[in-house]
């Protein structure tokens, strides 16, 4: 799903705001007050027809909400990039960020850690429970029982 640089700006204000009506949302955008109104509500109304927005009501005016939640949406952002520029390879994306010295050595340090202990959990949740854990195995036979 493609989105504008406004929607995404959008979206932001209100995970980190919550609920806002289209003249409070005003407030925090860009340009504010100085953008029309309707300029605003098409926004927000373009954003429900996709699905990114809903609405709750409070009187005559709505309250507008994000359907989608941050991490879910960053995600799909990111996918798209690296399908777009990167072939869908995510390490053409890092070997990129080292290149161009926007990924210092600390930072990719960090990242090896994170991604050596996603291993790890991964590698412990995919056993079954029919299938223990290689250290409570002790002296079993194949089928479970104490020999």
């Amino acid at each position: 799903m493609a989105i504008t640089d406004r929607q995404y700006q959008v979206l932001q204000i209100l995970w980190d705001r919550g609920p806002l009506t289209v003249r409070e949302l005003m407030q925090h955008l860009p340009r504010g007050e100085r953008q029309p109104y309707t300029t605003a509500l098409g926004l927000v109304q373009n954003m429900e027809r996709q699905g990114l927005l809903g609405h709750e009501k409070e009187g005559v005016t709505h309250r507008y909400v994000p359907l989608v939640d941050r991490r879910e949406m960053t995600g799909r952002l990111v996918k798209d990039f690296l399908n777009r520029f990167f072939g869908g390879s995510a390490e053409a994306l890092v070997l990129g960020l080292v290149d161009a010295e926007a990924l210092s050595p600390e930072e990719l340090g960090e990242l090896e850690a994170r991604l050596s202990a996603g291993e790890a959990e991964a590698g412990s949740a995919t056993r079954t429970a029919a299938e223990p854990a290689p250290e409570s195995r002790g002296n079993t036979s194949r089928k479970g029982k104490k020999r």
